[in-house]
């Protein structure tokens, strides 16, 4: 029998990538139901092994469902818990011989080579709780905007978009979205991840930390975070 063993499953509700070494296995977890398809888990992957979802593939106007991130090579995944403690929204499990591993028992983070997270925790629609720790604003190119597709109120999890509503008179001008609710956003970017055209862009402005981190990965972390233009990055 040779080693490591590589073992996925996917389900509607969880997907579970598990590791089998001689001596002990390592498993991440990613609850789905929690996930709202941000895609920080794969902007910060130091090895990119987590996809941004099936959006590719998927019909023109993307949903939550589409945007929800995938392991897509469990062989390029080092379990180094990054994407774990990034998790804006919990949705990620890291377990060594079945016990979970605590976020400040990560070895990238017990041995200080990524900083602690200040973040604000922020109620969001559905029960869902968000982890707030970086600022920004949303850039909307109202004329890149495909009209009527609605995927970034769709996905936005704290009901901070809205479609503007049409003009009343045909020569009446009105914005096709709305960031309506500034304070509420809690700058995920799964409104960046989601919109088809890149009518909806996060620009990061600032990321909440403290104590001490090596800057050779935290550095390069901070660069791949604040890459969020997908399609440009698709395009390259």
């Amino acid at each position: 029998m040779s080693f490591p063993k590589i073992s996925r499953t996917i389900t509607k509700e969880m997907e579970n990538i598990k590791v089998q070494f001689l001596t002990e296995n390592l498993e991440l977890i990613l609850n789905r139901e929690k996930c709202v398809g941000c895609g920080t888990c794969a902007r910060v992957c130091p090895k990119d092994a987590i996809s941004r979802g099936p959006v590719g593939a998927s019909r023109r106007f993307p949903t939550r469902e589409d945007i929800i991130p995938e392991l897509y090579d469990p062989k390029l995944c080092v379990f180094c818990g990054t994407c774990v403690y990034c998790c804006p929204f919990g949705a990620l499990t890291m377990k060594k011989d079945g016990e979970i591993i605590n976020l400040t028992d990560i070895p990238l983070v017990a041995q200080k080579v990524m900083p602690t997270l200040e973040f604000e925790t922020k109620k969001l629609l559905n029960d869902r709780i968000a982890k707030q720790w970086v600022k920004a604003k949303v850039k909307i190119i109202d004329e890149e905007c495909a009209k009527g597709c609605g995927s970034c109120a769709e996905v936005c999890p704290s009901g901070s978009i809205e479609i503007a509503k049409r003009a009343e008179h045909g020569w009446e001008m009105s914005k096709n979205v709305e960031v309506v609710d500034e304070d509420a956003c809690v700058a995920c970017g799964a409104c960046d991840n989601a919109c088809p055209t890149g009518a909806l862009i996060l620009e990061i402005t600032d990321v909440h930390t403290s104590g001490e981190f090596e800057e050779r990965y935290w550095l390069p972390l901070l660069e791949r975070l604040k890459t969020l233009r997908w399609s440009k990055k698709e395009e390259a």
